[in-house]
């Protein structure tokens, strides 16, 4: 080796993504090591146990209880037990499994990175996923946010592509994304109102070619989730399409001490008090007619309530009391308040890379997508980070074409350019698949 020569830096996109990768990796293998003595507790002890009786051929189970349950969509459950049935029964190997599975949002940010904007901007992409302390924290939860962050990452770039060149297999890979991400977390279902139609509207001039592909990305969604529907609507008294969590959750979302107390515009567990007779999902029930019976009794306080709910959906409201609460969510405080900081400083960034998109006539659908969900699930549920976090993925990717333009004039160049397929496609020249012309 001659004397003073430094290491090459990799010089391919798929190289330096690797890299950045690898490092990502290190930071969340590293902060799960550090949480193997944190307290599994709430939904992160349901997590474990239910995979663990997965595992162990009970089927779907109520930790304790020892009958059929549908509180949590199946998805994650099913990752953690099979990392189980390979030998990794402690929270430990399962947090580490998680590391891999944040590991791939980092790449999957850096691929939708390029697509928007360009190599470089993916590589900024996937170094802020890689750091960003509100992604890597969730990968030493033992929560599901791991899981379906990279599934709402998968969406948009499946759902972006598509954008650049609609067809019948990239309508279905979107319809099926979305039937994935909610089987992770079952607010992704909004994901169907506001996705395909808008996309399928932009795919065609016609309304022939446009219910077609609506149909097409709501079937693919429709088959993905049909096994576990299945199972649910054999097993329970009442329909449960997703899990029995979407209709419970109201009670603690609609009742004197989120429309009043400490807790406004949150969520409290002790607002369930005794449950009604007969299996989860009518008790489920029950506790959703509570909860919005309870707001129809206070409506004038409803307009209040939900304008703090968005407050807290976007860390605007008390953020030192969403501190505390994540630490119930197995997120050191110490952590999560740098998350939260975080959030502030990515916003503006995020706010200048949509400006800077729809200056240069990038259609920004998709990344919109994920914060009109946030905020219809705020407003109708309750405010929280952890709420927000199918929105992380679009901010970081927004942030990163704005550092990218920051980057560019410093050096004078232009920012980094997207790729050709996005500059002469059938949704950018306003017509029908079939009608556009090779770039």
């Amino acid at each position: 080796m001659l004397a003073g020569r430094t290491p090459s830096l990799p010089r391919t996109f798929e190289a330096r993504l690797a890299v950045i990768a690898l490092a990502g990796l290190a930071l969340r293998l590293l902060y799960a090591y550090a949480q193997r003595d944190y307290p599994v507790v709430g939904d992160a002890l349901t997590f474990h146990l239910d995979a663990q009786h997965l595992a162990d051929g009970h089927g779907f189970q109520r930790p304790f209880e020892a009958v059929p349950t549908a509180e949590h969509p199946p998805l994650h459950i099913l990752l953690l037990a099979l990392v189980d049935v390979l030998g990794g029964h402690g929270v430990l190997a399962q947090k580490v499994v998680l590391c891999f599975v944040g590991t791939g949002t980092v790449v999957a940010l850096g691929v939708m990175g390029r697509l928007v904007a360009g190599a470089r901007a993916g590589l900024i992409a996937a170094g802020i996923g890689a750091l960003y302390p509100l992604l890597w924290v969730i990968d030493g939860s033992l929560m599901s946010e791991t899981t379906y962050v990279l599934l709402i990452t998968v969406t948009l770039i499946v759902a972006w592509r598509f954008q650049e060149a609609p067809s019948t297999r990239r309508a279905l890979a979107v319809g099926a994304a979305i039937g994935l991400a909610a089987l992770t977390r079952g607010e992704a279902v909004g994901l169907l109102v506001v996705l395909p139609l808008p996309l399928a509207v932009r795919s065609a001039r016609t309304t022939g070619p446009r219910v077609r592909t609506a149909a097409l990305m709501v079937g693919a969604f429709c088959v993905v989730i049909a096994p576990w529907t299945i199972r649910n609507l054999a097993t329970f008294a009442d329909p449960v399409l997703i899990s029995t969590n979407g209709d419970n959750v109201f009670v603690g979302a609609n009742c004197h001490s989120s429309y009043y107390g400490d807790l406004i515009g949150s969520w409290d567990f002790t607002c369930f008090g005794t449950r009604a007779p007969g299996d989860e999902s009518q008790y489920s029930v029950a506790w959703r007619d509570r909860g919005l019976r309870y707001a129809r009794e206070h409506a004038g306080r409803v307009p209040l309530v939900v304008g703090v709910r968005l407050l807290r959906q976007f860390d605007l409201y008390r953020p030192e009391q969403s501190v505390f609460l994540q630490s119930a969510e197995g997120r050191r405080p110490v952590v999560a308040r740098w998350g939260i900081r975080a959030f502030w400083l990515l916003l503006p960034f995020g706010i200048a890379g949509a400006v800077l998109l729809r200056r240069r006539r990038v259609p920004l659908l998709v990344l919109a997508a994920p914060w009109a969900l946030a905020v219809v699930v705020g407003a109708t549920v309750y405010g929280s980070t952890r709420l927000r976090v199918a929105v992380e993925p679009a901010l970081v990717v927004l942030a990163a074409v704005a550092v990218d333009a920051l980057v560019a004039r410093a050096r004078g160049t232009a920012p980094s350019s997207t790729p050709a397929s996005t500059t002469a496609t059938s949704v950018s020249a306003g017509i029908s698949q079939s009608q556009s012309m090779p770039a």
